[in-house]
């Protein structure tokens, strides 16, 4: 079972204070030492001292630590649940006889398991922290987290990678792609807004530009031919109810004439109210689907 932290991308690093071995001494390592020098911060935790794939990690992050420094102003650090007397002696210890031979980078006591538990990385069975590596910005943000099975080691270049990344981000303010390399171009994140949403306030606002084509005969409907439309509404007007407004306001059924009559849809401009034009504008609608539909049968008994 693995504690749980609190530690998300972009939200500050727990900060630690802990005792680190640096080239053979006891030394006080803390986040806020690397974060107010402005530097970034590669914080690596590992399983066990005196096993075996943490000392290929190690080794290998230790030969490029130049890289790292000097080249991207960025510290790492190796930390453990081991004790620091424990971290001491193994690296003091000839690489024959299973040591790491004096490496100059810093391995982190966190015999506590403080810092572990903080960075929600700790085994709480085993007591022993996971593959886990953290990579802090001088703002002391975390900015990557990757965490692996204890049998699989890292990478250094996938390391530098992400980190050249984050920080040509920061720099540039540009995206980087897949397989993005330092000296590769970025990609622009950031949309251009072309103005506000202009939503309408009103049904009225809404509804009065088709009331509109379709009183004045621009709309599609008003398009279709009139001598087809004349020839089948005289047998629908018979057994079609058409929904009309009186003059006090209230609705009744009559049988329509349509045939040579303009269109039935109350004009935008009259008194009436918006239900009452939706109602006709409806009835019309279904009139004319069923004379569509009554054209395109003829048709197909025609063939």
């Amino acid at each position: 079972m693995t504690s749980s932290g609190t530690v998300t991308i972009g939200q500050p690093a727990p900060n630690f204070k802990c005792t680190a071995v640096v080239d053979g001494r006891f030394n006080e390592c803390t986040l806020s030492a690397y974060t107010e020098a402005n530097h970034w911060v590669c914080l690596v935790f590992f399983p066990k001292a005196w096993s075996f794939i943490c000392p290929t990690e190690i080794r290998a992050f230790s030969s490029r630590l130049e890289e790292f420094l000097y080249s991207r102003s960025c510290a790492v650090v190796f930390c453990s649940t081991d004790s620091e007397h424990c971290l001491k002696a193994w690296n003091s210890t000839s690489e024959m006889e299973g040591g790491l031979g004096s490496l100059h980078i810093p391995l982190m006591s966190d015999c506590n398991h403080e810092v572990s538990r903080a960075y929600g990385v700790l085994n709480e069975k085993l007591g022993v922290a996971q593959r886990a590596l953290f990579i802090i910005d001088p703002k002391g943000l975390v900015r990557a987290v990757t965490v692996n099975d204890d049998d699989v080691g890292r990478s250094v270049d996938e390391t530098q990678r992400v980190l050249d990344a984050l920080v040509f981000r920061d720099e540039f303010g540009e995206g980087c792609p897949v397989d993005w390399k330092k000296g590769d171009k970025g990609i622009a994140t950031k949309t251009e807004l072309e103005g506000k949403l202009e939503l309408k306030k009103s049904w009225s606002e809404w509804a009065r530009p088709k009331l509109n084509r379709a009183w004045s005969g621009t709309s599609q409907r008003s398009m279709v031919s009139t001598a087809s439309i004349n020839l089948h509404n005289a047998s629908l007007a018979r057994s079609i109810p058409v929904l009309d407004v009186t003059s006090d306001g209230s609705p009744q059924s009559h049988q329509s004439s349509v045939s040579g009559r303009a269109s039935p849809m109350v004009s935008p401009t009259s008194g009436m109210g918006g239900q009452s034009q939706m109602e006709e504008a409806m009835m019309l609608q279904r009139l004319e689907n069923i004379t569509a539909a009554m054209q395109n049968q003829s048709v197909g008994l025609a063939n």
